[in-house]
Order: C-alpha cells, then structure tokens, then sequence
C-alpha cells in the first residue's frame, strides 16, 4: 500500500455506504392511484445495479450476497467484510408483480442494502401524491397508472418547504 492511502476505517466505509444518491439515478413508481386516477403515491428508489456499484466502489470485493427461499419469501443476506470478519444483514420480500423470481431477488437485495445504510435515505422523502395521466379499463373499473405529469421531485420540495 502507498504511503498517501490510508487504510479506512469501519466508521469510514459505513460514512460512505450511507451517502445520499445524486438524483439522476434516483427513480419514481406509484404504489397506489386515487380511486379516480388523477395521481398516484410516488415512492423513490435506486435500481440494483445502482446498490452494486455503490458496494463496489466502496467496498472492492469485499462484499457477497446469499438469497434463500423462506416459503413465498426470498431473503438476500447481504455480508460485508469489515475488520477482516465477514459480517451479515438481511432483509427479504415476496415476488413482484413483474418477472415474479428476478424482482424477489432484486428487492430483497435492495432491502438488504438499506440494513447497511444504502438507500436509507430515500425513506426519510415525505410521502407526495403526485399527478399523473392513467388508462381506465372498462372491463374491471380500474385505473392504471401511464405517467406522471408533474415532477416528484418538485412536490417533494414544495411539501418539505411547507414543514420549514
């Protein structure tokens, strides 16, 4: 090792996991519509390879993942090695409506990152309804989300500058 490096410390590496994402890779889904379709619940997240790159640039390969099935659960145990001791957090989740096996995996991943800190920030966001354009389908009465028509990021602001 070079003289200039210094050797990181647990509190270093944690400090880094946890750092906020720039908003560009930050994205938007609706968990919910209103009854009449006109906005949708926006949630904010960060894809899986966006929490891979992050475990890789801070932690090399110093990092490894395991998924077990618990039922309809799949749970990823997500091990970081820290102080030369591999040392585990875990979180899991059901199936996904889109490819069911693949988003189990993926969003268990994800939560498990949230356990080191990774995205953790992106759950302390207000929660924002925010208008959107949706298809109605005549057969069933419900409305299905198309896009948004307003930036959730700008709600987001507007409702955190009514708190301060």
């Amino acid at each position: 090792m070079a003289k200039s490096q210094k050797v990181k410390t647990t509190e270093d590496l944690m400090f880094e996991l946890a750092k906020p994402f720039p908003r560009e890779v930050i994205k938007w889904r609706v968990q919910r519509l209103r009854k009449d379709g006109t906005a949708g619940l926006a949630l904010a997240y960060v894809d899986s390879r966006t929490v891979q790159t992050r475990l890789d640039i801070v932690m090399g390969s110093n990092w490894q993942t395991k998924h077990i099935n618990y039922g309809v659960k799949t749970v990823c145990h997500l091990g970081l090695k820290l102080d030369d001791e591999w040392k585990w957090r875990s979180d899991g989740c059901g199936d996904t409506n889109v490819e069911a096996d693949k988003g189990a995996m993926s969003d268990s991943f994800k939560r498990s990152a949230v356990m080191w800190g990774i995205g953790r920030h992106l759950y302390e966001l207000p929660t924002v309804w925010v208008n959107c354009e949706s298809t109605l389908n005549k057969s069933n009465g419900k409305y299905y989300f198309k896009k948004f028509t307003q930036d959730p990021w700008q709600v987001v602001q507007e409702k955190q500058s009514d708190f301060n």
